[in-house]
């Protein structure tokens, strides 16, 4: 079993399928009673919101495993007692208890998912010989496809990790995303806020005000990304990448599928 610590806290992960008492729980799982309790609150007023019911709902449909299986409590007196969450679950619960935590748990938790996904505990082996670039690239591809991100986001994410490392590779880099931003013909099915105010006789200011209070998308501090869209939204809301006008830069935009007029409609 690994053990996180934060601050004075330990919080524990199961690095491998494994079992604790009578119960078998899987490999990524984390002790989010630990979680909860290391912040000095309850993860039954976590459990109890109606975001977090919609979202335990969605993830169980979304993954085809039952909530029972996605949440497993320990009962008794054992060390390890106390409720055993998924990893992405627990991603969640970090993101609830604030941003400070949820900044941890997305470096410490996803590190070790990431480890254990692509380099089970084994006998050790030779090291391959890889480019660092090439190595930051797949490690943003591996994080993109556990966050659930679309591949054309993925690829941007690849592609800018990979330049970090190697600025030499910049030019070459700013072209390659200007293509996935283009050739990314999937983007024609949402809309952006002129789109949806021309439908509904809205200007897109009042638009995105009628999305923010109406709990779909929530505003950002990124200034290259005003709004996101919040577990409510994401039904309806997708971050597309797009190319700034003026320069090459990539930057991401929420935009809506066509059904969101329906919504703003009734």
């Amino acid at each position: 079993m690994l053990t996180h610590l934060w601050r004075d806290s330990e919080i524990n992960q199961m690095p491998q399928d494994g079992e604790i008492g009578k119960y078998n729980i899987p490999k990524g799982y984390v002790n989010a009673t630990q979680m909860a309790k290391a912040n000095q609150k309850l993860l039954a007023d976590y459990i109890r919101l109606k975001s977090t019911t919609e979202y335990l709902q969605a993830l169980s449909q979304d993954m085809g495993i039952p909530i029972s299986s996605l949440i497993i409590e320990i009962s008794g007196r054992t060390y390890s007692q106390g409720t055993w969450v998924h990893p992405e679950i627990a991603v969640d619960v970090a993101r609830w208890v604030s941003v400070e935590f949820r900044v941890w748990a997305n470096r410490t938790l996803t590190k070790i998912m990431v480890i254990t996904e692509v380099e089970p505990q084994q006998e050790p082996s030779p090291p391959k010989t890889i480019a660092p670039s090439h190595e930051a690239a797949q490690l943003a591809m591996m994080l993109g496809e556990f966050a659930g991100l679309d591949k054309s986001l993925t690829a941007q994410l690849a592609v800018n990790a990979a330049t970090a490392v190697n600025p030499a590779l910049k030019p070459a880099a700013e072209e390659l995303k200007t293509e996935i931003a283009i050739t990314n013909v999937s983007d024609d099915a949402y809309l952006k806020p002129t789109d949806i105010g021309q439908v509904v006789g809205m200007s897109a200011v009042a638009v995105n005000n009628w999305l923010v209070h109406a709990g779909l998308q929530e505003r950002t501090d990124d200034r290259k990304i005003s709004y996101r869209p919040t577990e409510t939204g994401k039904q309806w809301g997708r971050m597309i990448p797009a190319v700034a006008k003026g320069s090459n830069q990539t930057v991401f935009q929420l935009r809506w599928l066509p059904e969101i007029v329906q919504v703003i409609s009734q």
